[in-house]
Formats: C-alpha cells, sequence, structure tokens
C-alpha cells in the first residue's frame, strides 16, 4: 500500500512545474502570440493588435474548454456502474 502511495505522490510532484517555468511558458505564449498577429498585419500597441491578442486568447480558452468536456464526456461510469443511480435507491 506504501508503493502505490509514494507512486501516486511521486506522479503528482512530476506533473506540478514551478513558477518560474509556468512565467516562461507564458512568456514565450505571449511572443508567439505577438509574431502571430504581426505576421497578420496588425502593428504593435495598436488597439487592433491588442484585440488580435485577446482574441487568440479566447480562441486557446475555448479549445481548452472543449477539450475538458471531451474528456469529461469520455470517462467511464463508476465501478458500480450506471444502473445503480437514484431510481434504485
Amino acid at each position: 500500500m506504501r508503493k502505490w502511495f509514494a507512486v501516486a505522490a511521486l506522479l503528482i510532484v512530476a506533473a506540478c512545474i514551478s513558477p518560474e517555468e509556468q512565467a516562461a511558458r507564458d512568456a514565450a505564449r505571449r511572443a508567439a502570440d505577438e509574431r502571430e498577429c504581426q505576421s497578420l498585419g496588425f502593428k504593435s500597441g495598436s488597439t487592433a493588435f491588442a484585440n488580435c491578442l485577446l482574441k487568440l486568447k479566447e480562441i486557446r480558452a475555448q479549445e481548452e474548454n472543449t477539450r475538458a468536456i471531451d474528456r469529461a464526456n469520455t470517462m467511464p461510469p463508476p465501478w458500480w456502474g450506471p444502473h445503480y443511480g437514484p431510481p434504485y435507491w
């Protein structure tokens, strides 16, 4: 039992990232978004450029929301199965 607990704890810790790593990822994402908006012809510092950055952020959030919904819909039923819900209590 302790072995499984240790393995689970290691997996949880391995999934975490430091604040510095998160800041580096955020900066890289921001730089990529700025390059994308500039490649589309928006001038840095303009309102249209800011709107472009915002739209890219909205798209990313919507994609993450869609992935979360897909993950939730593909989860298997609990071990006791879907047949033992409230109507059968």
